[in-house]
């Protein structure tokens, strides 16, 4: 018993140690806000009990994020038992299943709301609330079609739409040798009905939904053309399409000047333009347009890799600034530098965005080129997109880029100030005549191509004993 006295002792002692330093460390910031004032530190020190309280009673992140789903899901399921949706609001949203409603003695089938149509409408009101334009979710169908996009191939008529001051889509280009074009559509065709379904008042993104489909199908169109006086119908078999990211001519074959268009960044743009850019070569070409108006973005990769062939070795062709400040340089890749570095103008307007405005920032920037044209449109963020359950998608503004020279390009939303300034600022013809044809008519009804055409003929000039060189 002697024995066990000392033992004992010693628990007591460590027990009211640990107790003393427990007190000291969980008011160390009360008493030290006190001055060690004797009336504050007893106040610091009466205040324990309520501090104690105060922890207990706050949740645990696990907690929260369990009450968060909790209080998703009772409101959704007090939305699909109780809500009374009028008829706008079931029209878009509902999925048609048997419910008893009280109605004298009869059953009545009343549609319900779609849950999973209740739960995207959720996300997007999530998103909403963030203030971002580029910040957006992708339904199974929307995401589909952005993977189809960026992958290069897709199953449709193969024809580029666009809409005009009235709110018409119409055709902007079909595509050399796909259906639409074989059936006839031709540039400028304005789309009147799909499958005998009007598209007055659809965006131009509903109007490709309605037109692509399962391969070997068909679909049939209404167009007005021209001065025709009646529509035109057309029925088009769905194929798949490989998606022309570049077409490529000679404008001026006597000095060698080339023109290149880019109409997106995808996974295949690269390729294709190593392509064109070899066949250019073949026809003896000594100047290069790059055309990149009307271009949205695409790919962030493919702007890198096709900025590479265009800017020096040993500096950025972008810079990635993160959320948390850190900064990382996207470099030339020197394996895309296999061909000549030719005297370059870049086209550019104000459609020209993204991964367009990195590629002309960078040639502007390390003086690679001269853009001719409009201020571009101004979008300087980048976007990861994160797939989520059920084949949908997020897309996430995530970071913004630089120019190599560090300039953020992003246009100001009050200001309505950003963008990329060309060096020599030239404005398109407004009204080229009805019956022009771009085609044929390249250089007759476009000031900017005349333009770059000239300024390439000066840079030749200044070629000297005929060796090739990349001049501003």
């Amino acid at each position: 018993m002697n024995q066990r006295r000392p033992f004992l002792t010693t628990v007591v002692q460590m027990l009211m140690l640990g107790l003393v330093f427990f007190v000291v460390g969980f008011s160390w910031r009360d008493v030290r806000a006190s001055g060690w004032n004797p009336a504050g530190v007893r106040t610091a020190l009466l205040a324990i009990p309520d501090r104690m309280q105060m922890l207990m009673e706050q949740p645990k992140p696990v907690e929260d994020k369990l009450r968060v789903r909790e209080t998703y899901q009772e409101v959704m399921s007090t939305i699909i038992d109780r809500f009374y949706p009028p008829a706008s609001t079931l029209a878009t949203m509902v999925v048609k299943t048997p419910t008893n409603s009280l109605a004298g003695d009869k059953a009545v089938q009343q549609p319900s709301l779609d849950r999973k149509q209740l739960t995207y409408m959720a996300v997007r009101g999530v998103l909403a609330a963030l203030d971002d334009p580029f910040t957006g979710f992708l339904d199974p169908s929307d995401y589909k079609k952005m993977r189809e996009e960026n992958d290069g191939n897709f199953v449709g008529i193969g024809a580029q739409l666009w809409t005009n001051k009235q709110g018409q889509v119409f055709v902007k280009e079909p595509l050399p040798g796909c259906p639409a074009i074989k059936a006839g559509i031709k540039k400028g065709d304005v789309i009147l009905k799909v499958d005998g379904q009007s598209v007055g008042g659809k965006d131009i993104d509903e109007v490709v939904k309605m037109i692509r489909g399962p391969e070997n199908t068909r679909v049939s169109l209404v167009i007005a053309r021209g001065k025709e006086l009646k529509p035109l119908n057309f029925s088009i078999k769905r194929q798949v399409v490989e998606y022309r990211m570049v077409e490529h001519e000679m404008v001026d074959k006597q000095d060698g000047i080339g023109w290149l268009l880019l109409r997106q960044f995808n996974s295949k743009a690269d390729e294709q333009m190593d392509q064109a850019l070899t066949d250019l070569e073949n026809h003896k070409m000594k100047a290069l347009i790059l055309d990149l108006r009307d271009n949205p973005g695409g790919l962030l990769e493919s702007a890198v890799e096709i900025g590479s062939r265009f800017i020096p070795k040993g500096g950025p062709v972008v810079i990635i600034k993160e959320r948390g400040g850190q900064t990382s340089k996207l470099e030339v890749d020197p394996t895309r530098q296999d061909h000549k570095q030719y005297p370059l103008v870049v086209l550019v307007n104000e459609m020209s965005a993204s991964a367009s405005e990195i590629v002309a920032g960078a040639i502007k920037d390390t003086h690679s080129g001269t853009l001719i044209g409009t201020t571009t449109f101004g979008k300087g963020r980048v976007q990861t997109i994160v797939p989520l359950p059920g084949d949908s998608a997020v897309r996430i503004t995530t970071a913004k880029y630089l120019t190599p020279d560090g300039h953020d390009i992003h246009k100001d939303r009050i200001t309505k100030k950003g963008g990329i300034h060309p060096d020599i600022e030239v404005k398109a013809l407004e009204d080229p005549p009805e019956d022009a044809d771009e085609n044929t008519d390249r250089l007759k009804y476009d000031p900017q191509m005349q333009k770059a055409v000239a300024v390439l003929k000066q840079k030749l000039a200044s070629v000297s004993s005929g060796k090739v060189q990349a001049m501003r």
